[in-house]
């Protein structure tokens, strides 16, 4: 063997030794969550199962716009976010809190008694399209609107100086 070759085997000799000296980071101990088991597969909060017990996890957002949607088999206590993208598309889900329900027709979790039925919520799913929409164009649609209809002001005239201050500046003067 030459000299450049055993330089060569005795330089890797000491980069395995220095590598193999330097300190390992420690494995985690943490367990890995399993939401499966009790979410139905959803990444929920820990307690969701406190809030509804039998958690299903069969919503899909394929073919589904960017919006909010009620989950219909979990009686819209769970709603879900879709995002469509190239491949597919992501989903977030949450928990509404307890007593609560998604309502879609407000896209918030509101008290049973003040949403829509939950077996309804599938009508109210073409909300979502106004969602990113200009305001102003509402706004014009109001203004004209208001200019077209048959409304007319109650007075033209400027609203009168009645104060009780301008009274008693004038009985003063007077």
């Amino acid at each position: 063997m030459t000299n450049r070759g055993t330089c060569l085997i005795l330089s890797l000799a000491v980069v395995v030794t220095v590598v193999w000296g330097l300190p390992q980071q420690p494995k985690s101990r943490r367990p890995i969550p399993e939401f499966k088991n009790k979410t139905g597969g959803l990444e929920l909060p820990d307690n969701a199962t406190l809030i509804r017990e039998n958690i299903v996890d069969n919503f899909s957002c394929q073919d589904r716009i960017y919006g909010y949607y009620a989950d219909m088999e979990n009686d819209c206590q769970i709603f879900h976010v879709c995002l469509p993208q190239t491949r597919g598309a992501s989903r977030w889900s949450f928990i509404c809190p307890a007593e609560t329900v998604f309502n879609q027709a407000t896209f918030v979790c509101t008290k049973t008694e003040n949403s829509i039925p939950c077996e309804e919520s599938e009508k109210f799913y073409s909300l979502n399209e106004a969602i990113g929409k200009e305001v102003e164009e509402e706004e014009n649609e109001v203004e004209q609107a208001t200019k077209e209809s048959d409304v007319e002001p109650i007075s033209t005239r400027p609203p009168a100086r009645t104060s009780r201050i301008l009274n008693r500046k004038k009985s003063r003067n007077q």
